[in-house]
């Protein structure tokens, strides 16, 4: 690809964290609205066969993304899952100088089509393989995870009429794994039968159906652990920048350096990660 001035510069982090803020408020006003109006008539659906489904939601949430960025940033790259379903696009990384958008307008749509509350719009801006700013956001409970490489890590939530801000950090004293909350799909052909053999005494187990809203919940302490296999680069480019920008441990599941265009992610607290690491390649 031929260099232009607008993908060589460095662009302005800040603004473009004030810009995904606005969109992923803009998608999630979307995704409300359609969630509403399944409750008195039925969602339009889009079926992608072996990949899951999608809903009228995911294309006009994506839509109005994408809109966006072209508006803004015209000579950047973007990469997103419904647009990579329709046109069959498999993205192994990005060239090094390249400014690409990873978005998921809609992860978590299985539980969004049951009208389960837990499920985000997830936006990325990564520079080759390396991911710049990232903003997660649920919108049904109001919870805003966001970071920008080398500025730390942070939630906003509005619990009734209450915000609460904090950076995030990555807790510092051992944690046992007796007073450990995991998340992970154990039910899947892609799990081993005996893992949860492996296991010490955990204080839990979850699968919650949202990778880029359960790292995100590692990233703020609310869950300890979380591990999957075979995601995409729009599952986990957001949330993996709040993780490392939180401190806490991130990885592939084999214990690889991560990057979004790995197939596998593993995110845990600090004194948890070496042990699960050998549990989950034993």
């Amino acid at each position: 690809m031929k260099k232009t001035k607008t993908q060589t510069k460095t662009i302005p982090l800040t603004k473009v964290l004030d810009q995904m803020i606005e969109w992923a408020f803009d998608c999630g006003t979307i995704l409300n609205d359609h969630l509403i109006r399944s409750y008195t008539e039925p969602l339009k659906i889009l079926d992608k066969g072996k990949l899951g489904l999608a809903t009228e939601a995911d294309l006009l949430s994506e839509s109005h993304v994408i809109k966006k960025i072209r508006e803004h940033y015209p000579d950047h790259g973007i990469l997103s899952e419904e647009d990579a379903f329709a046109r069959e696009l498999k993205m192994e990384g990005a060239k090094a100088d390249q400014y690409l958008w990873l978005i998921d307008p809609l992860d978590g749509t299985n539980n969004f089509f049951n009208k389960v509350p837990f499920f985000c719009v997830s936006l990325a801006l990564n520079r080759g393989n390396e991911t710049l700013v990232g903003v997660v956001y649920n919108p049904v409970n109001c919870e805003l995870f966001y970071a920008i490489k080398g500025k730390g890590a942070y939630l906003y939530r509005l619990i009734g009429h209450k915000e609460v801000r904090v950076r995030l950090e990555a807790g510092k004293a051992k944690k046992p794994f007796s007073e450990a909350l995991l998340s992970a799909n154990l039910t899947g052909k892609r799990v081993e039968k005996d893992l949860l053999k492996r296991f010490p005494e955990v204080r839990a187990m979850r699968r919650l159906g949202s990778a880029a809203l359960e790292m995100s919940y590692v990233a703020a302490g609310m869950l300890d652990a979380y591990w999957e296999h075979r995601l995409q680069p729009w599952d986990m480019a957001a949330a993996g920048l709040i993780c490392k920008e939180a401190g806490v441990k991130i990885s592939s599941i084999s214990g690889e350096e991560y990057h979004p265009f790995g197939s596998s992610v593993l995110t845990a607290h600090p004194s948890l990660y070496p042990e699960l690491l050998s549990i989950l390649n034993r």
